[in-house]
């Protein structure tokens, strides 16, 4: 047998190992980030089989998983993240010029193979929510072109949201819904700027969540509840009493609606070394009520509650939080006073580069920024 013939046989077997590795790793270790209020865990059951029969989300799992793996344990890993990202882009374009099979992104379960109406059972809106991770963790500076690409999928459906999509019963479509979602809310509170989804046109009815849908039934309804809240105080001058009213009374069923396994199981205010509070939660998809008794002042509850959400996020040592809480770090950090708290916040984050590859440098700069005026300020004062 010729020579060339058998080093080619060896390189194409050695393809198909690795990609089989980055497709195991996004299976094993990204997966998780996409399913945080999902308890079928579409991301992780759902769109691998799909994947394996169709190139587009194919091509999208194994971008993401070899760039998360390039800007984690090995650099090599980028030349085929960039390949397989571009690879997905070109598949992606060519589906998108048929708009009426991109809109019929909904809910039934397709062939999954390419053919017919593939796009209906959402593998096109999860291809792009990941794509919008692998922009965030290729590039220094948040390009938000997938999140933009998105937005006409995402709301495609009417009514945009029905009864079972809050527990996860959406499939695949309402999975990448949810991570629309969360992944706007954190665009949105890192440049504190209006959803590109409007939610006035959501029923009322999944706006509290439900025990019988589980847990994270509430995760989905309080997400929908802090979009809202983003739109009318980041889309407006003034919030007027009535907005207020309503937005205060949607937070306030949500949080009577809550069980007592929801609040956290044990807490630690300080450690030795350690500067932030520890807080154990039950479950990841799990939020805590806010102590803060004994508050007196604005600028004190609105650091008590951003210690609270640090505190949360690392003590979970869970990436699918620590991911899903980089937002309302960027948002709530600012508030934080102390400057033990700050210096172990920087901490904590810089060690995120390290084991799950997002781009903390930025955040914590901006961090720095900020905290850096509010002690100028206090000075001048």
């Amino acid at each position: 047998m010729p020579r060339i013939f058998n080093q080619a046989a060896c390189n194409t077997c050695r393809v198909r190992k690795i990609k089989s590795r980055y497709f195991h790793h996004y299976i094993t270790s990204i997966a998780p980030w996409y399913d945080l209020s999902d308890g079928s865990q579409h991301f992780a059951t759902r769109l691998p089989e799909l994947a394996l029969a169709s190139a587009l989300p194919f091509a999208a799992v194994v971008a993401l998983a070899a760039i998360q793996i390039s800007q984690t344990t090995a650099p090599s890993a980028r030349a085929a993240a960039e390949y397989y990202h571009d690879h997905c882009v070109r598949l992606l374009l060519a589906r998108l010029k048929d708009d009426n099979a991109a809109r019929g992104d909904g809910d039934g379960d397709g062939d999954g193979n390419g053919n017919g109406n593939s796009n209906s059972n959402g593998i096109t809106l999860a291809s792009i929510c990941l794509l919008r991770s692998y922009e965030i963790l290729s590039e220094e500076v948040d390009p938000n072109r997938h999140l933009r690409g998105a937005y006409s999928l995402a709301v495609s459906r009417r009514p945009l949201l029905r009864e079972g999509d809050l527990g996860g019963r959406g499939g695949l479509r309402g999975a990448g819904f949810w991570n629309y979602l969360r992944e706007d809310i954190t665009f949105s509170l890192f440049q504190r700027c209006p959803l590109k989804m409007g939610l006035d046109q959501v029923e009322l009815f999944v706006w509290r969540g439900d025990d019988a849908d589980g847990d994270h039934a509430y995760l989905n309804a309080v997400s929908l509840i802090l979009g809202r809240i983003i739109n009318e105080c980041f889309g407006r001058e003034t919030l007027s009493p009535e907005a207020w009213d309503f937005l205060f009374r949607l937070l306030r069923d949500w949080c009577s609606a809550l069980l007592g396994r929801f609040a956290p199981f044990a807490r630690e205010e300080r450690r030795l070394g350690l500067a932030l509070p520890s807080v154990w939660m039950l479950h990841d998809c799990h939020e805590a009520s806010q102590d803060v008794d004994q508050c007196t002042t604005r600028e004190e509850i609105l650091e008590r509650c951003a210690v609270e959400i640090c505190g949360i996020a690392f003590t979970a040592n869970s990436p699918p939080v620590v991911v899903n809480c980089f937002g309302p770090i960027a948002f709530c950090g600012p508030f934080i006073r102390d400057e033990a708290a700050q210096q172990e916040l920087v901490r904590r984050l810089m060690a995120c580069k390290r084991t799950i590859g997002w781009p903390v440098q930025r955040l914590v700069a901006d961090l720095q920024l900020a905290w850096g005026e509010a002690a100028g300020q206090q000075i001048a004062v």
